[in-house]
């Protein structure tokens, strides 16, 4: 109940800042306020489902966590609906030189670039207002409208339209607090003397090794046994294995969660617009969804036959997925820059979107493993603390990860904004000046203007000869590499891992020892 009051609380916070364009307020709201929703939320009902079903934790945790997959499914058609709902287009002013080709019937406006980067109307502009704050919107920008803006490449009024968003997110946060209170009503945790009968079942089958194996794990199995928290973080190696072993195969999982849509759009929807449409893009993100709630259902299940340890080490299988990624990016635009495409690429397309949706299995199927996991190694009994200090693996790969990778593709982002200005330079030396008002070999300007997001990849290959390649695709590389390595180094974690002796722990806590295995 609490954690639901948190997180619609959050998204409504969230939405207040997106609103009022105020950055403070949406890390208050979508990141200290929802962090402690989700963890409430995310961490109540897999221990209750744990100790209800002590014998069969993955089965158990699998069926909890498949909720969080599925709701990932559902979420973006939702969120897709509502946006477009709410969203307006901005105000269209007209073509300019850079969007026009140099070939216009009407009057083009003419821009003035700011110090800061900005730009805004210029006093002599034959139309508009002068002074007025705009943005130039290339094809390729109009193009990831997804069908809001109809006006075409051009001038856009800047503080005009609307993208939906804040309503959109307001609408969720009210809509998340009724199901999440509705939901908290229903949930229940067992007696602490209650425990599965299993006797019955041991004794029809009359198997006296599976009696033995019964009796000697009951205590193992009881939700009253287990290794303090406190005890386990500081005095057993296993801890920290498992915790890079998260973080890893996290930061892993969410470089790849977060750039799968950006590549699928920025690469393969230029090459074959007429099946990567908005309406794939936003299938795909469905599809990553269902193959989240596949996982942490499939995999977590699946461990209660194959083992915790060997079910992490079958993940180590997203390694090539991610690895290769670049390679089958580069593949599809050689083809295309041979003149390539449409139909050409579907087996990539294939490739590409099976990978990843298999990979995000392996994401999903992590975290519905991991309580087990946690439980098989430490005991039940203080589980699910153990388990909030093992998500903070996946806090910092949430932290560090992003903010990580994003500065790898930004340091790719220049990288390719140089190289295009050399192919400007060599190809047209006042056309940058011409567009933006800048001289070439004004540096600062162009940082600016850079920084400002007026100088673009989309809007230097409007400047650029007509055969240079986009080096959009190229982004990626870098990113995709540092992700397989640290997953890489999380599948050896693992394997470092041994099984705790827990009745030997349990006796050299009960006797003050602390001695660390």
């Amino acid at each position: 109940m609490v954690g639901s009051a948190f997180w619609s609380g959050a998204l409504l916070t969230a939405a207040a800042g997106v609103e009022t364009h105020n950055l403070p307020v949406v890390y208050l709201g979508y990141g200290l306020l929802g962090g402690v929703g989700w963890g409430l939320m995310y961490l109540t009902p897999v221990t209750s489902a744990m100790k209800w079903f002590p014998d069969r934790r993955g089965l158990a945790t699998g069926i909890a966590l498949s909720a969080f997959g599925a709701g990932a499914a559902l979420a973006p058609s939702v969120i897709h609906a509502l946006v477009e709902s709410f969203a307006v287009a901005p105000h269209y002013i007209g073509d300019c030189l850079l969007t026009s080709g140099g070939e216009a019937a009407q009057p083009l406006v003419e821009l003035t670039t700011l110090s800061d980067g900005s730009q805004v109307i210029a006093s002599n502009s034959p139309v508009g207002e002068p002074g007025t704050p705009v943005v130039v919107a290339t094809e390729a920008d109009v193009a990831k409208s997804s069908g809001l803006v109809t006006t075409g490449p051009g001038v856009y009024e800047i503080g005009t339209g609307d993208t939906g968003i804040a309503k959109a997110m307001a609408s969720l946060g009210v809509l998340y607090g009724i199901v999440g209170a509705v939901g908290s009503r229903f949930m229940q945790i067992p007696h602490p003397d209650w425990k599965p009968d299993q006797s019955a079942i041991s004794k029809d089958d009359g198997n006296e090794e599976n009696l033995a194996k019964s009796d000697a794990n009951e205590s193992f199995d009881s939700n009253n046994i287990g290794l303090p928290a406190s005890y386990v973080t500081a005095n057993t190696r296993q801890f920290p294995l498992l915790w890079f072993s998260v973080f890893g195969n996290a930061t892993g999982g969410l470089a790849l969660l977060s750039s799968s849509k950006l590549m699928l759009t920025d690469i393969f929807a230029g090459v074959a617009p007429d099946i990567v449409t908005p309406a794939f893009s936003t299938g795909y993100v469905s599809a990553l969804g269902v193959g989240m709630a596949l996982g942490r259902f499939g995999w977590s299940a699946i461990s209660d036959v194959l083992g915790r340890q060997n079910t992490y080490a079958l993940f180590s299988l997203g390694i090539p997925i991610v690895g290769m990624t670049p390679y089958l990016c580069h593949t599809v635009v050689d083809m295309t820059s041979r003149g390539g495409g449409g139909e050409a690429v579907l087996p990539y397309l294939i490739t590409f979107c099976g990978g990843s949706v298999m990979a995000i299995t392996f994401y999903g199927g992590i975290f519905s493993v991991l309580p087990a996991y946690i439980a098989d190694l430490y005991g039940q009994k203080y589980a699910g603390a153990i388990h909030g200090k093992a998500l903070t693996a996946w806090a910092g790969s949430a932290v560090a990860g992003p903010m990580g990778l994003a500065y790898l593709r930004s340091y790719s982002y220049e990288n390719a904004l140089q190289d295009l200005l050399h192919e400007v330079e060599a190809h047209d030396a006042s056309a940058l000046e011409r567009s933006f008002g800048v001289c070439i070999s004004d540096k600062e300007a162009i940082q600016n203007l850079a920084k400002a997001k007026t100088l673009t990849i989309e809007k230097l290959l409007e400047l650029a000869p007509a055969n240079t390649v986009d080096p959009t695709p190229f982004l990626y590389d870098t990113t995709c590499y540092v992700a397989a390595g640290l997953m890489s180094l999380a599948a050896l974690s693992n394997l470092a891992i041994r099984p705790l002796n827990l009745s030997k722990e349990l006796k050299n806590l009960e006797e003050g020892k602390r001695i660390k295995v």
